[in-house]
């Protein structure tokens, strides 16, 4: 995948999208757009993980939990800074990020799938029982608000512009990790480990470095929520978080550089707006997810992607050719 000009004017498209949305929006749903940009930052490194690594987590709602709560607990009970609290966070999940993907990784199977959706588990128990340092089901309230060299970003509108600034930077970088020879070698390692490592890829090395990157930006995008809604609770990053996760990845397309925000705006929206349904929100998130598999199963994105090329219906008599996985 190289860069191209159309990618040049779907940024800047983004850009101006998101930069005028809040003088046309309400405030409600500034704050639902600020969410949609925090899952956008998670589904993009999971999306570096799954749709092109090939390697299944189920684990990146505790890499959040784990982010918004050592962010939290630094600078509610011990004072820190929040922007000093959030890089311990982040390096912190990233570190956890290694020791459990270090030893996991070595193996082939789906034991990283597992091991994630236990240590989730785990994260979320101890967050809502660990009451002296968690705050138990009460969690941690007065979480302030994050200033970055003197600059408060102390209203839901900077902090709105704030969350979607990072989602662009890192959704920018990922075009420039899926660009690099790192990104050739995650796309070798997810199409053929076997050939992938005949070709000289480090398949470990390379499996746990992308592993640990997506970590970093679920743990990331835990802090900004923490500082966002200025409160902490693990109720926050239970399963369904992950559930909508992954209907994010295949609702937008996996293995595709726009699913992940379109993916995240779609389904982040209509998760605000259920009304007197959202007690069936896991629900409809199954059938979302089940649909997209079903009607749409290289995602919004991937299917208006293979439109566009002419590559869902070939003439007859010839290949149909492949889509790219570049969007």
């Amino acid at each position: 995948m190289s860069w191209r000009p159309t990618h040049t004017q779907s940024v800047l498209a983004l850009i101006a999208v998101a930069v005028v949305f809040p003088f046309f929006g309400s405030a409600a749903t500034v704050t639902v757009m600020a969410l949609g940009g925090l899952y956008a930052i998670v589904a993009i490194g999971l999306n570096l993980l799954v749709g092109y690594a090939g390697k299944i987590s189920f684990g990146h709602n505790a890499f959040m939990a784990l982010g918004a709560y050592v962010s939290g607990i630094l600078t509610v009970t011990y004072g820190w800074p929040p922007l000093a609290a959030m890089l311990v966070a982040v390096v912190g999940t990233g570190l956890v990020a290694f020791l459990i993907g270090a030893p996991i990784l070595r193996v082939r199977g789906h034991y990283l799938a597992m091991i994630t959706l236990a240590f989730a588990q785990i994260i979320i128990i101890v967050s809502t029982r660990w009451t002296e340092v968690t705050g138990g089901l009460t969690g941690i309230p007065g979480v302030p608000d994050l200033s970055i060299f003197g600059f408060a970003f102390d209203t839901k509108l900077r902090m709105y512009y704030l969350i979607w600034f990072v989602a662009i930077v890192l959704f920018l970088l990922s075009f420039r990790i899926v660009d690099s020879r790192f990104g050739r070698a995650l796309r070798a390692l997810g199409a053929h480990e076997a050939a992938a490592a005949s070709l000289g890829v480090d398949v470990v090395r390379c499996r746990i470095q992308i592993f640990v990157l997506s970590a970093v930006y679920a743990a990331l995008a835990g802090c900004l929520y923490a500082h966002f809604l200025n409160y902490v609770n693990g109720t926050f990053f239970d399963l369904s978080v992950m559930i909508q996760l992954m209907a994010i990845l295949v609702v937008g397309g996996i293995g595709t550089m726009w699913g992940p925000l379109v993916g995240a705006v779609l389904l982040v929206w209509v998760s605000q707006n259920l009304g007197g349904y959202a007690e069936y929100s896991q629900l409809i998130f199954g059938i979302l997810y089940g649909g997209a598999l079903l009607f749409l199963p290289k995602g919004v994105v991937g299917e208006i992607t293979a439109r566009l090329n002419g590559a869902r219906k070939a003439p007859a008599g010839q290949a149909e050719p492949v889509p790219s996985q570049s969007a």
